[in-house]
């Protein structure tokens, strides 16, 4: 079978990212999947056609959701995500599956579009909710693809006490993260690799010349695998992030953690159907009034629900990547058409 991905997010540098594809181009593989060609991230494929159709014929599309289906009519990405089903069924003639996605705040046409995938999986019961309720669509509920198995990942809990403060998505929590970290004498660390690639000259300048900057003073000699991000961050103690991949990762390796909140309800809602609530989800108020002490260690509650949540999301995500190769498998064998 021969597939392409939408929205290959390697690009970014951004660790959790990387770790999404490095899972799913492996779990396709396991499945003689042959990923014949993907489409960048933040690269509009509507501008690109003539592009699209002349790549090589595939029996699918895949689209990884990453999150990023959220607030379509004023962000243009999660638009484009949402036409690819549409382009899919209408030009490509090949049915569409939506995988590993956040949904938020979307309107009724982007959901009528996203009925028109064979299959839609959501990465949390929140938007499943939104899915069933708003868009009147079925779903399946599969955890994130950072916890599917994957070497790197280990339940050595670490024994120091070292704090370790990683960025947020949302620039001005980012800033704060930053100077909460240097005013504590904690380490400081953003979860995206700067690379002169990570932007582009004539969009954006500033950015260009910013991640210029900052890949020459420090992160020129820094991997990007996902691995060594891991590793790095199961050496400290406490981790306090605004980044939902960071909170995957400590979930996953059991490293305490608080976070604030992301651009979307996304980690509240991951916090919910791991641990049944979302207490350690705190404001940038609540870190500046002091965080709670026992938040910087899981209880024994917390550690229970852990290694029942991240057993079974790997077993859920192994199922699902099998349902979806096997859909794609009897629909290339023309058990249905577009």
């Amino acid at each position: 079978m021969r597939v392409a991905v939408i929205n290959d997010t390697r690009s970014t540098h951004h660790f959790g990212c990387m770790l999404v594809m490095e899972n799913l181009l492996r779990l396709l593989s396991d499945q003689d999947v042959d990923v014949v060609w993907t489409w960048p991230v933040s690269v509009d494929w509507r501008r690109h056609k003539r592009r699209i159709l002349s790549m090589p014929a595939v029996d699918a599309i895949i689209i990884n959701g990453e999150g990023t289906i959220h607030h379509n009519d004023s962000r243009r990405f999660s638009q484009a995500l949402i036409d690819m089903v549409d382009f899919a069924a209408d030009t490509l003639k090949v049915p569409c599956y939506l995988l590993n996605a956040t949904l938020h705040k979307n309107t009724t046409a982007a959901y009528q579009s996203l009925g028109r995938a064979r299959a839609i999986y959501v990465r949390d019961r929140g938007s499943l909710k939104e899915l069933q309720e708003f868009g009147g669509l079925t779903g399946a509920y599969v955890p994130d693809l950072t916890f599917a198995s994957n070497v790197s990942h280990s339940r050595d809990r670490s024994e120091c006490d070292r704090t370790l403060v990683i960025d947020s998505a949302v620039k001005e929590d980012s800033r704060f993260l930053e100077a909460y970290a240097s005013d504590n004498g904690f380490d400081f660390r953003s979860m995206v690799v700067a690379r002169p690639s990570n932007a582009r000259f004539l969009r954006s300048p500033r950015p260009w010349v910013k991640n210029v900057i900052k890949w020459l003073k420090s992160d020129r000699k820094l991997a990007t695998d996902a691995g060594s991000y891991i590793r790095y961050l199961q050496g400290y103690g406490m981790v306090i992030t605004g980044r939902y991949h960071t909170v995957t990762m400590c979930l996953k390796n059991r490293i305490p953690f608080i976070a604030l909140e992301s651009n979307t309800p996304k980690i509240r809602y991951l916090l919910t159907d791991v641990l049944g609530e979302a207490g350690r989800s705190l404001t940038v108020s609540d870190v500046t009034s002091g965080i709670p002490e026992r938040l910087r260690s899981f209880n024994e509650k917390e550690l229970e629900a852990i290694t029942l949540f991240t057993a079974d999301a790997e077993i859920a995500i192994e199922s699902m990547i099998a349902d979806v190769c096997n859909d794609i498998s009897r629909g290339a064998q023309g058990r249905y058409e577009y």
